[in-house]
């Protein structure tokens, strides 16, 4: 963050919300409820239909996209049956052909005879339904040469089962069965996806083709996921969208019917449009018709066939002649005629019988538009409407449907892995459950937190106390109903700077702890969180052991004060408050174990404001030295060990006379004078000399050197963890002991000693809102994580407002967020450089009121990072006066308005 040490306790809260969440109806609490945004509620719908009909939609896809060119497929597969050798005699006419086949299958009734002008094409039969038989009959390929039947084509019963996969999943039933109450719903879902998938990833550049198309191949794990799953679904939206609005033709008969009286003003007739394959109509002709089985009446239709070919010139593609029901009724030919745009495209001819005269004829090129696409919904939904290329097109969208379905369930799984890990991080050592406590518990464990400390002590305390057989519930302070509490109250409450409470419980701080509560008959003791360096050291920790004892609660024993900044989290006091838990029955256990540090080195030290006014500020990048780079979220501290410069070591070490090369014993195990110095607070060299003391006299009677932290600003993806540090100097000039050794002490290359701290309470939010992030300095470290995480999962919708000294010197990492506006990650930037006229952040605040007013309504979340002295405490001034104070602590209550401050 800076290069001073945070100023306040160093806890957290998770959005705060607990990892056990009682059901309102518990005795003695009460829980508030978020006003879900609506793209909350859409993103909810999303994943749930994902998680439910995404497999559906995944297998109707690979279905669709493998009957894409099923009769290509077939006529390749099958020389013989879908075509036939070129003979020299002449095709048969229609009315031998009928013959022939009355010959071969006299009980069987045509209802359906496909004829092509290519000599090597095999004509089609259609055969009515036996009595008993299901669907509408079945279908044969005949020699037009001799009329005899070849059969059906290879491949015709596996293209059969995939599309009764693709209509109704294989399930009993058909289209009448349970699977068209499945795909129906699934189509609707599919529209859904499109539609809500858009809305969610809408960037603010709606104009910069990248933020729509672009896939981001550079990112990783999550950041990847989501990228192709939304860039890709773009790609995909409209023809998805063809897919879907004309796949509900066949779902639903109301839909159908509404579709055709708007698109042709007329209700629709009562056979339905169809597929060329078990849809309908094939080659245009009617596939019904009749009775089910029985003879067939052998009507004449040579005289018809005649007078179609003279009226055509011949010019036909395909066409398909429906037998008469009674001598003397006409001829009806559909056909496709030559350059048709596709093969749904077909026009109409009634022919007299007897004399071969046209009766009636129409023309697919002469019907309106709407009446076009009614009659060509299979051909928009196969995507032949649009040519061959349309076809390929929508065969590889459907086939890529599965992506959607697995990608969005990996990002579904990684969201629960990351809740489980959440809950873990809270639960801490020892909890071994996450079953919230009987109701009848007598015991509870609170905590109030602002960036996590707290509230995993709350959790460990929780462990122990169960693992002595205790039954604690443990909730966040601003949830617990006070009316009608007894029994024991366990509290970890954590101070924010001087004295102040948790951002969360700024409500319950100013409401509820105005007078006293009518607690008779608790029991409490407060673990109370602070920092030694203030005034009002674990101000609120105590002022709430003041207020819980004014309320008339009992103490268990006195609070006990921790210095949350002491290098290891003040040992000796968390020692007497497990001491005090093991008096309440809570297990025997280890002491809670001071925070390993892993090694890093330092890679790269880069001055980023050069000739500024104020004191320089650093980007500085480090990698893990034998560990692979480990895990962390934008928002996340890094706690680093400082060191004495060798200078300052070495001057002591002259000034005392002592051995830098001694070796001294310590808590450890055996160490060199000269390195336990260099991680020590130095000793008062004049001290040593009066004392006359020796190298164990000085090892002895050193104290470690306090951690110091700083807002991580970077992501696991970039491959190092950057830092943003201000060299801050004492009074005397000398620089300050955490950002000295950073900036000027420790060399490139050499070792650093940090730990990662997860900070939940300024994680991104886990809904895709816009977002408001305010900073000042350093504190751009913070924001740049947030920043980077919104870029990499294309986000947009942020707005920056950064405030340094002169726009010369101190645009820190300018070209960087010159880029992010450029791609929409930013789609607004506002800087105040003080020293140039430019006023400060709180002033850009207060100017912008009306339009952070505007983003708040639209659900907007607002970050803070920056100095507790001054900017933080004017923005807070700045956001009450532009929302109203009451609003402000409910986005705070609501995890809207979160700070990292120091």
């Amino acid at each position: 963050m800076t290069s001073v040490t945070r100023d306040h306790a160093g806890d957290s809260n998770a959005v705060g919300q607990p990892a056990i969440a009682p059901s309102p109806a518990r005795r003695g609490r009460s829980w508030t409820t978020r006003l879900p945004t609506p793209r909350w509620v859409l993103f909810q719908i999303h994943w749930f239909l994902g998680i439910t009909l995404g497999f559906v939609l995944a297998l109707m896809g690979i279905t669709g996209a493998t009957m894409s060119f099923e009769d290509q497929i077939m006529r390749a597969i099958s020389p013989g049956v879908v075509t036939v050798a070129v003979q020299t005699t002449q095709i048969l006419s229609p009315d031998t052909l009928m013959a022939r086949l009355h010959e071969q299958r006299p009980d069987d009734k045509v209802t359906m005879l496909v004829l092509s002008p290519a000599p090597d094409e095999a004509a089609r039969v259609m055969f009515d339904r036996r009595p008993g038989e299901e669907g509408r009959g079945t279908r044969a390929y005949v020699d037009p040469y001799s009329g005899v039947i070849l059969g059906g084509a290879n491949g015709e019963a596996f293209f059969g089962f995939v599309r009764n996969l693709h209509r109704w999943l294989a399930l009993p039933g058909g289209p009448n069965g349970i699977g068209r109450q499945i795909t129906g719903p699934a189509v609707f879902a599919l529209l859904f996806f499109c539609l809500s998938g858009l809305y969610l990833r809408w960037p603010r550049r709606v104009m910069d083709w990248r933020a729509w198309l672009a896939l981001d191949t550079k990112a990783k794990g999550r950041a990847f996921l989501w990228s192709l799953h939304a860039v890709a679904g773009t790609w995909v939206l409209v023809i998805y969208l063809a897919i879907g609005l004309t796949g509900l033709w066949w779902s639903y008969d109301w839909y159908r019917q509404g579709v055709t009286q708007l698109l042709t003003g007329q209700a629709p007739q009562q056979e339905r449009g169809g597929e060329q394959r078990g849809g309908g109509r094939e080659g245009g002709g009617k596939e019904g018709g009749g009775r089910a089985g029985g003879a067939q009446t052998a009507v004449p239709m040579d005289t018809a066939w005649t007078g179609f070919l003279q009226q055509t010139g011949g010019h036909y593609e395909i066409a398909t002649l429906t037998p008469p029901a009674r001598p003397g009724a006409p001829v009806r030919i559909r056909y496709r005629a030559e350059g048709a745009p596709h093969e749904y495209a077909t026009d109409d001819m009634t022919v007299d019988s007897a004399s071969g005269a046209v009766k009636s004829e129409s023309h697919y090129a002469d019907k309106p538009t709407g009446a076009k696409l009614v009659s060509s919904i299979l051909a928009i939904h196969r995507g032949t409407f649009f040519g061959t290329g349309g076809a390929i097109v929508f065969m590889i969208a459907a086939g890529t449907m599965p992506l959607f379905t697995v990608t969005g369930l990996m990002l579904y799984l990684d969201r629960r892995r990351k809740k489980k890990a959440a809950r873990a991080a809270m639960a801490a050592a020892g909890i071994t459950s996450a079953t919230p406590a009987p109701v009848s518990t007598a015991l509870t464990v609170a905590y109030a937190s602002q960036t996590g400390t707290a509230e995993q002590l709350a959790w460990r305390t929780a462990g122990l106390l169960r693992d002595g057989g205790l039954a604690p519930e443990v909730v966040p302070l601003q949830k617990l109903e006070l009316a009608g509490l007894t029994g024991r109250l366990l509290v970890v409450a954590s101070t924010y700077g001087e004295g102040e409470p948790p951002d969360d419980l700024r409500i319950f701080a100013k409401k509820v702890m105005a007078k006293p509560a009518a607690l008779a008959g608790l029991e409490y003791a407060v673990l109370a969180l602070g920092d030694r360096g203030y005034e009002h050291f674990c101000g609120f920790g105590r002022a709430l052991d003041k207020w819980l004892g004014d309320s008339g609660a009992v103490r268990l024993f006195d609070t006990v004060t921790v210095d949350a900044s002491a290098d290891g989290g003040d040992t000796a006091a968390l020692h007497d408050w497990q001491a005090r838990l093991r008096q309440l029955g809570a297990a025997q256990a280890p002491d809670w174990a001071p925070p390993v540090y892993d090694r890093w080195r330092l890679a790269e030290r880069r001055l980023l404001n050069p000739g500024s006014p104020g004191n320089p500020a650093f980007h500085l990048a480090l990698e893990p030295v034998d560990q692979p780079l480990p895990a962390w979220q934008a928002g996340d501290i890094v706690q680093i060990l400082p060191a004495n410069g060798d200078a300052a070591v070495q001057a002591f070490l002259t000034a005392t006379g002592l051995d830098g090369a001694a070796w001294v014993q310590t808590p450890g195990g055996q160490e060199r004078l000269d390195a336990l110095l260099a991680t020590s607070h130095l000793p008062d060299a004049n001290d040593v000399l009066a004392r006359g003391q020796a190298a164990q006299d000085v090892a002895d009677g050193l104290a470690a050197l306090p951690h110091r932290e700083y807002s991580i600003a970077s992501l696991p993806e970039d491959g190092r963890l950057d830092l943003l540090v201000r060299l801050q100097r004492r009074p005397d000039g000398t620089p300050g002991l955490g950002s000295g050794w950073l900036t000027t002490f420790a060399p490139l290359g050499h070792e650093v000693r940090l730990r990662i701290r997860n900070n939940p309470g300024f994680h991104p939010p886990a809904a895709p809102l816009p977002m408001i992030l305010i900073g000042a300095g350093t504190g751009l470290a913070g924001l740049r994580a947030h920043l980077k995480h919104r870029r990499s999962r294309r986000l947009g919708q942020a707005w920056l407002v950064f405030g340094e000294r002169t726009a010369t010197h101190d645009r820190l990492h300018g070209p960087e967020i010159d880029t992010w506006q450029a791609d929409g990650t930013l789609a607004r930037v506002e800087w105040a450089f003080s020293r140039d006229g430019g006023g400060y952040v709180q002033q850009r605040v207060a100017a912008a009121a009306e339009e952070i007013r505007q983003w708040v309504g639209q659900g907007a979340t607002i970050y803070v990072c920056g100095s507790l002295q001054g900017m933080a405490p004017a923005v807070d001034d700045a956001l009450a006066k532009a929302l109203g104070r009451d609003q402000l602590d409910a986005l705070t209550a609501d995890g809207r308005y979160r700070r990292d401050v120091y």
